[in-house]
Formats: C-alpha cells, structure tokens, sequence
C-alpha cells in the first residue's frame, strides 16, 4: 500500500484533521485562560482607580468647599464688624455735637432738677442713644433723659469714672460698660462743656448694643467682639457675653493649618470631632477684634458626598463594562453559533436550490397565466357593462320610436300650416307654430344628446343638476313602459326644486334604473286592492336632498338584500337582465359623496333611498 511518511495515504487525511481539531482545540483553550487573566486584570485595575478617584474627588471637593466657606465667613465678618463700627462712629461724634449748644449750658447752670428733662430726652430719642445725661465737675448728674424713667438715670461719675476723667482734661471721654449673660453691654461718649474758656460739666451719652446683636443674630455662624482684654463684650450667644475667651472651649481652629494639615484632618474617612474656623477683623480704633467661629462640618459632609458620588460613578462605569465584557463573549460565542448554523443552512440551501429553481419557473409561468386571466375578465367586464346600457337603451326604443315619431308628425303639419299662412299673407301667425316646431326640434335633440350619453362612457364632469328636471326626463322616457305595465306612478315632488353637485346624465340613468326595477317589481303582480303602484318622493333634509322609489310589490328576501348591489346580480328570470343596473346606480351615487339604500317597506314593497348633498348657493351663483 502507499504510504506517505511512513503513513498509508488512506490514513493520512484522518490524520491531518486529527492534528489540526487538536491544534485549533489548544488555541482556543490558550485564548480562554489569557482572556481570564485579563478580566481579573481589569477588575483589579479599577479596583485602584476607583480608590484613587473617590481620594482624588475627596480632596478637590474639601478644598473647593473649605475655600467657600472661608470667603463667605470672611465676607459676613467684614459686613458685622462694619456694622459695630458704624453704630459706634455715629454716637462718638453726638457728644461734641451737643456738648457745643447753647441750650445744654443752659439746663447746667439752673439750679436745682428740672422736672422735664427736655432737649436731653429729645436729642436721646431722635439718636437713638439710650440715655443722655448732664453731669456738673463734681460728677453729680443734674439733667439726664430718663429722669421720667422708674429706674432713673444711670449714674454720675462713680460709674464712668475713666469716660468722666479724659472729659475733665479736655478729651473725648470713652468707657465700656461690660455685659453679662442676663445684660447687654453698654458703650459711654463723654465730652467736656465749656463756658468761657473753661470746663464746667460733662455730657455723656451711653450706647447699648443691643441693637448690634440683634443684627447679628441673623447670622447663622457664632459671632464676638472682644476688648483689650480678651473679654467677650458683643456676641449673637448671650451665655458668652462677659466671659474671655480662654474660659471657653470650641475645639481646634484649623485657620493656621496648611492646606495638608486641614485635609488630613477633615477627609471623612480621618474625622475627628471639634474643628472649626476661626476668623478675625480688628477694630484699631476701640483696640477690639471681631472674631467668627465658622464650623466645618458642611465641608467635611459635602466631600463625603462627593467621594459617595465618584464611587457610584465608578461602580456604574465597571458595571458598564462589566455589561459590555459579558455581551463580547455572549457576541462571540453567538458567532461561533451563527457560523455553525450557517454551515448546515449552506447545505440545506444547496440541496434545495435546485428544487427552487424548478418551482419559480412553475411559479412564473402560473403568474402569466393569470395575469392574462385578469386582463381578460377587466375586458369582459367593461363589455358587460356597456352591454347593459345598450340593454337598456333597447329597452327604451319603443318609447324612443314613440317621442320621435309624434313630435315628426306634430312637425309636418305645424310645417304645412305654417306655409299655408305664409303663401295668405298671415305671416304672424305662421310664427307660433314655427315656434312650437322650434320647441320639438329641441325637444328632440336633447332626447338625442341623452341617447348619446347612454351610448358612451360616463364622463367625470361635476356640476349644479336641477332634480326636478332629471325626474321629469326620466319618467318621460319611460312613459311608454308605465303606460304598457299599466302601474300607476305617484310623483310626490316640493314646491321648490333642489339642485344638488352631480352630471345630469348619470342621475337620468340612476332615476331610470330605480324606476326601471320598481315597474319590474310590480308589473303582473297584484299584490294589493289598489293595483300596481311605484311612487317617487323627493324631499330635502338638512344639507342633504333625498330622493325614495317605493312600490307594493313583493319586496327584497332577507337573503338577497345584502347581495342587492353586487355586480352581475338579478333576481329577474334568465335573459330578462343582466343585473348590473343597481350596480351601476350605486356607483355612480358614489361618486358624487352620496348615498343608496335598499330595504322592505313595512307594508310591503321594497324601497330604495338616495341621498346627494345639496349643491352650495354660492357654487350655483357661479354656475
């Protein structure tokens, strides 16, 4: 036997695909533990991203809201301390003020207590100051602005002895009347009183400030104004005032920490409790500082928020790819399923290709057949239907043979007569009949144009038609039908005519076709006392004009009624129709919007209803 390479050449292509199925089965187990080590790498990887991100974001956003709080703190401390200052800057320069009046003097030099306290109290209200108040050199109080006041005045000397002493030498006097928890601080102006040259008194105005802690109450973050002491003097705590500084316990300020500093103290994950932020402003000219104690627990919060939020954005971001990982494998694994299906569909298609092939050409010879079945059925339904306007045009020749003979014969001797007159010199009178053979001529010509009408297609043309005049033209010609069928028709029309959108011609042919069935219906058949008898009935309803053909014959069964309009149905013997005229009625109703009904009378009978709208006034104007 062969052989090749030592292999028989019947056993060597068995063992090629052996080799390459083990081959191609080892590089697909190499890519399955290489993509495993790579998903581990990557969930690792943003493992740490995600734990550098949420720092990252923790440390920007403390800094940012740090930065923000520290502003706004600093803001709000410049606007509180302005305020103070200018409380006290209005009342410092109102004792010189009143110290120079010539009335102050003098209320000083009276003797004795004046019982109304007079320009003190009203300088003391205007101001705004809490009490005005007039003391001689021995430091006794001679006028003050609460003397109608139960407590009285404040005190002379003895109670602002330093504000007292710098006004004796000639000085703007200043002293600080310290708060307690229960009581404001008090702020004393003293200015000396001069006459001729000399100091004779001192007029003092004393400041609460109150009203400055209540403006800073509105602050949310604490506030305190502190003396040369460390001496809390001014605060929006009233457990504060009168206490120093130092007897108080706020925790750690981080105001002189680095940046670093206040991040490794404040990062959610490193709190500790009790920091906050303290911050200065110094008034030079009392020799006082304003401080604010901002706490910064917001910040602390609004970082962790921020690190809470990179977390979810990290965990949404690997869940994405985590999705995105799992549907490459689901995409691979379907291809190799898709690739495995399209090998046997490949093969399945190649063993029916060819049964196709063999189908499609009985497929398209079949779909030939047809068609030409098709164009041969349109044909012969377009001969049919011409066929059935021939059949009622044959119908109606013995009416046709009848309107043309008598108005011939009415011709010929109106023609006679007329030219005897005419040759006897009576010319006038030749002129009536002229005249009424004019009337036939057209008469018959318009008889002409109708059976011209019925011979060709139906034309598309729309306009104003007179009801009353199509119903007079259909029923004269089939005058000579009634008249054989011996049916007596009953015509209910209005006084006034209705003119309603349609082609004169085919609502003739509708009005023939309704009258034509009703005749049909009842001719032979004495289905009542009173005979055969078709009555039409033209009424207007609202915008609509309704036009009914009844008679008394034996009506439409219940089984036919729905099949009433169909082409190519009759109830009528074989030959006596072809059953297209309702048909044709009811398409050509169709076609101008309205409407054809048939049903049985309750009497007896059948009964058919055509509605048409009725033609716009201003259509008709035009028309």
């Amino acid at each position: 036997m062969p052989t090749l390479g030592g292999t028989p050449l019947d056993k060597a292509p068995a063992s090629r695909g052996a080799r390459l199925v083990y081959t191609d089965a080892m590089l697909r187990k190499t890519k399955r533990r290489t993509w495993r080590r790579l998903k581990i790498g990557i969930a690792a990887a943003a493992i740490l991203s995600t734990v550098a991100l949420m720092w990252l974001t923790g440390l920007a956003s403390l800094r940012i809201t740090l930065a923000e709080v520290e502003t706004g703190a600093r803001a709000n401390l410049a606007v509180q301390t302005a305020v103070l200052e200018r409380l006290l800057d209005k009342f410092r320069l109102l004792s010189p003020l009143l110290a120079r009046g010539p009335d102050i003097g003098q209320l000083l030099m009276k003797t004795g207590t004046p019982e109304d306290p007079g320009i003190a109290a009203i300088a003391a209200g205007m101001s705004g100051a809490e009490e005005i108040w007039l003391m001689d050199r021995q430091g006794n109080v001679v006028v003050s602005s609460q003397d109608g006041v139960p407590a009285g005045s404040f005190g002379g000397a003895e109670r602002i002895g330093q504000a007292f002493e710098q006004a004796l030498q000639g000085q703007l006097g200043r002293q600080l009347i310290p708060g307690t928890p229960e009581a404001v601080s008090n702020y004393v102006f003293a200015s000396p009183l001069r006459r001729n040259g000399s100091i004779v008194g001192v007029l003092a105005v004393r400041v609460s400030l109150e009203d400055v802690e209540q403006a800073w109450a509105l602050s949310k973050e604490p506030l305190v104004a502190l003396d040369g002491s460390g001496r809390i003097v001014v605060t929006n705590v009233p457990a504060w005032r009168g206490k120093r500084m130092n007897e108080l316990s706020f925790g750690r300020d981080i105001a002189d920490m680095s940046v670093a500093e206040r991040i490794e103290v404040l990062l959610p994950a490193t709190h500790t409790p009790d920091y906050y932020l303290q911050l200065t402003e110094n008034l030079a000219v009392l020799g006082w500082q304003v401080r604010t104690l901002v706490t910064v627990e917001e910040a602390r919060l609004r970082s962790g928020w921020a690190m809470l939020v990179a977390l979810l954005v990290c965990v949404i971001a690997a869940g994405g790819l985590a999705i995105l990982i799992v549907r490459r494998e689901e995409f691979v694994r379907q291809e190799r399923r898709n690739r495995a299906s399209a090998l046997r569909l490949e093969r399945r298609v190649q063993s029916r290709t060819a049964d196709l092939r063999r189908t499609n050409v009985l497929l398209e010879q079949e779909v030939r057949e047809r068609e030409q079945a098709e164009a041969d059925l349109r044909l012969a339904q377009a001969e049919l239907v011409q066929a059935a306007k021939l059949a009622t045009l044959g119908r109606m020749s013995a009416a046709l043979s009848h309107e043309y003979n008598q108005p011939l014969a009415a011709i010929r001797s109106d023609a006679e007569v007329a030219g005897m007159l005419i040759e006897r010199g009576r010319a006038d009178e030749a002129l009536g009949n002229l005249s009424r053979i004019e009337g036939m001529v057209s008469r018959m010509a318009e008889i002409a144009k109708t059976l011209k009408g019925f011979t060709r297609k139906s034309g598309t043309d729309i306009k104003p038609v007179s009801l009353r005049q199509v119903i007079d033209e259909a029923t004269l010609l089939l005058q000579p039908h009634i008249k054989q069928s011996k049916v007596r028709l009953e015509l209910a029309l209005p006084a006034e005519d209705i003119i309603v959108k349609g082609g004169r011609i085919r609502l003739e042919q509708v009005v023939i076709n309704l009258l034509s069935n009703a005749l049909d219906a009842v001719s032979g058949n004495a289905v009542s006392l009173a005979g055969p008898e078709v009555r039409l009935e033209l009424r207007q309803e609202g915008g609509e004009a309704v036009l009914t053909v009844s008679d008394n014959g034996p009506g439409i069964d219940a089984e036919v009624l729905p099949q009433i309009f169909d082409p190519f149905f009759t109830t009528k013997d074989v030959g006596a129709g072809l059953g297209l005229g309702l048909s044709i009625a009811y398409k050509i109703v169709h076609d101008f919007s309205g409407s054809l009904k048939a049903a049985n009378r309750d009497g007896g009978g059948a009964v058919f209803t055509m509605r048409l709208p009725v033609a716009d006034e201003h259509v008709l104007a035009a028309e």
